[in-house]
């Protein structure tokens, strides 16, 4: 049954877990039940679980938790007393075994796809070419890392590992940012294997777990960075993730709240880029901090606005800002000590005053206790950052021992350990949001490979082989720092003259690249608001055809009619003039003679002459009268169309 793939165990220790629980003890006697089963006929003791513990699933819980495990198997029936020993029980070791067998070739099998596209993202991406064991040993790295506050997996011999990649942590950031924006299956087994690595957490910390479902007597104090991440400006993925963190903790009626030291360090990184921002000192901001308030329309008069908000949006998320902080001189640590002990953590000249006070604070509100679970009333202060977690607690250790105790300070991985398993459906993305937004803080985060790159793009700025506006234009690209990370898998932080103009040829060649594509956008924009002119030119010209269409006949009907009269009268003025002509001796009527002698009949002769006049002079007859009355018909319709 032994298993070497660390991958493997955390996958499993997954997908074993119980279906069914009454708390999230129930979760792991599968795991209980799958070592007893290999266990012929020894004397099953926490001495021999512990040991089967580590060379099935590379854990090593405390005794205390495996205790707690054997005391839960025995009240389900898993494990009989007798005689002072435990004894299995076959039939019940057999149902919580929970389909292991059939689940571990899935496992395996699952494994294999991840690792294929491990090494297919390596090979397309970095032109490296990695083993299986090497994708094992970066991810388990990795997840080990960001994820883990207390479990250690067995670890590979990496030596040849990173001598052909000198930058391991971006090109596993890069895959797991990768998967996780393309959304493939691939993210699914990934996933699996994250939530492995917080339930192998939690199997060590199992001893300090309370039994209550409300944990009000814990106060948990935030650091400043969880702060900034929750209100967004490390990035949306980091809110996300941070956001599910504390309403996870709220869930429990955990009291949170920051010193009023927090606040003002908050507010002093605000106003800090505020006025950077203000006086156009770029030189000063972490490169994807300024892209990031760039891209979300942040100017010197919006964070100026934040800062007046930034008290009452903390509060929003229920977290109490505590004010007036007065010491038990009891219970007083010694603060430059303290100071000396975590300042191996960070960069040389860094303040560490704010650090410094809030662990002090929350040692004093702890005075001196060693609290053993989470059923005690507690204050603890709440960080992102596992180092300063590491050599707080080691300062303190004399008086709070962290193998025996809870420490006064732990991760945000720590509490995640501690209560995701106890509502896992409603929080089911948390642990990997967590590692999401660790690969994406990671690939944006200025390094020391950024920091060797800087220093030689300066130096070849002063000595004038690179130009000044070169200089300018690479320095602050936004895709620079990953072009960076890019070429230190190949070099680390020996960057050579030639990587650096490589880097500035590549950012030339997209602005280059940037600037013909904005000319064809607009040749094709300008393409475009041509035809749809000429378009809506065409379809005003066919309205303007149709309605002259509808014109002409209209006018040639009303010029027909006015002709038709028209010509009716001169053909009656035509008659009456020839019938004027006869004779009154010829005529036998007098009605038709006193006719004759009538204005009407003069009428028609001076018509009829008018006509032939007309037509004998200026060629006017009864078609271009017609054609005139038409023409005038159908320019008065117009008129009246137009005015209209």
């Amino acid at each position: 049954m032994e298993i070497k793939n660390p991958l493997i165990h955390l996958a499993l220790l997954e997908s074993l877990k119980a279906n069914e629980k009454s708390d999230e003890i129930d979760l792991f006697l599968p795991f209980i039940a799958v070592i007893i089963s290999e266990l012929d006929g020894e004397e099953i003791t926490p001495i021999l679980m512990q040991d089967k513990f580590f060379q099935y699933f590379c854990i090593k819980p405390p005794l205390s938790a495996i205790k707690v495990f054997i005391t839960r198997a025995k009240r389900r029936d898993i494990l009989i007393r007798e005689n002072h020993s435990f004894i299995p029980n076959s039939k019940e070791v057999n149902k919580w075994k929970n389909g292991y067998d059939e689940k571990k070739e899935d496992i395996e099998t699952s494994i294999e796809i991840l690792r294929d596209d491990f090494k297919l993202f390596a090979k397309s991406n970095f032109d490296k070419e990695l083993a299986s064991e090497d994708c094992d040993a970066l991810l388990t790295d990795f997840i080990e890392s960001n994820i883990s506050s207390v479990a250690t997996h067995n670890r590979f011999e990496k030596g040849q590992l990173y001598s052909k990649i000198k930058n391991t942590d971006h090109v596993t950031a890069s895959f797991i940012s990768h998967i996780h924006k393309e959304k493939t299956s691939t993210l699914d087994h990934f996933s699996r294997i994250v939530k492995g690595m917080v339930l192998a957490n939690y199997l060590c910390l199992a001893d300090k777990i309370g039994s209550k479902k409300k944990f009000d007597s814990i106060t948990v104090y935030l650091d400043t960075p969880l702060i900034i991440g929750m209100l967004g400006f490390s990035g949306s993925q980091r809110k996300k993730s941070i956001g599910e963190f504390v309403s996870l903790l709220k869930s429990f009626c955990i009291k949170l709240r920051i010193f009023e030291k927090s606040l003002d360090e908050a507010e002093m990184l605000i106003s800090a880029w505020r006025d950077d921002l203000k006086k156009g000192r770029v030189k000063r901001f972490n490169t994807k901090t300024l892209e990031l308030l760039r891209s979300q329309g942040y100017d010197s008069e919006r964070l100026d606005t934040e800062i007046k908000l930034l008290k009452s949006r903390i509060e929003e998320h229920g977290i109490e800002v505590s004010y007036g902080f007065k010491y038990d001189p009891k219970y007083l640590c010694d603060e430059k000590e303290l100071e000396a002990a975590i300042s191996s953590n960070f960069k040389e000249n860094k303040n560490l005053d704010h650090d410094t006070v809030c662990i002090s604070r929350v040692c004093n509100l702890r005075k001196g206790r060693q609290i053993n679970d989470l059923n005690k009333k507690m204050d603890l202060f709440v960080t992102s950052n596992t180092g300063l977690v590491k050599y707080a607690n080691d300062f303190f250790d004399d008086e709070i021992p962290i193998k025996r105790s809870i420490p006064l300070v732990v991760s945000e991985q720590w509490m995640t350990a501690i209560f995701w398993l106890k509502s896992p459906e409603i929080f089911n993305t948390l642990p990997m949001d967590q590692i999401v937004a660790s690969a994406y803080g990671l690939l944006y985060t200025d390094d020391r490979f950024w920091k060797s790159f800087v220093d030689k793009l300066q130096l070849l700025e002063k000595k004038g082989e690179i130009s000044v506006e070169d200089f300018t234009l690479v320095r602050w690209d936004s895709d620079l720092l990953n072009l960076v990370h890019d070429v230190s898998v190949d070099v680390g932080e020996d960057f050579s003259e030639e990587n650096i103009f490589d880097i500035v040829g590549e950012i030339k060649r997209k602005y280059i690249g940037d600037k013909e594509k904005e000319v064809e956008l607009i040749r094709k924009e300008k393409d475009l608001e041509i035809k749809r002119l000429a378009l809506e030119a065409l379809e005003k010209e066919s309205k303007i055809n149709k309605s002259s269409l509808r014109i002409e006949l209209i006018s040639m009907k009303i010029a027909s009619i006015f002709s038709a009269v028209f010509c009716f009268i001169m053909a009656v003025s035509v008659f009456y003039a020839a019938y004027k002509s006869i004779p009154d001796s010829l005529v036998s009527y007098d009605v038709v003679s006193d006719y004759k002698n009538s204005f009407m009949a003069g009428l028609a002769i001076l018509i009829a002459f008018v006509l032939n006049l007309l037509g004998s002079i200026f060629g006017v007859n009864l078609h271009v009268i017609y054609i005139w009355i038409r023409d005038g018909v159908s320019k008065r319709i117009c008129d009246i169309l137009i005015v209209n």
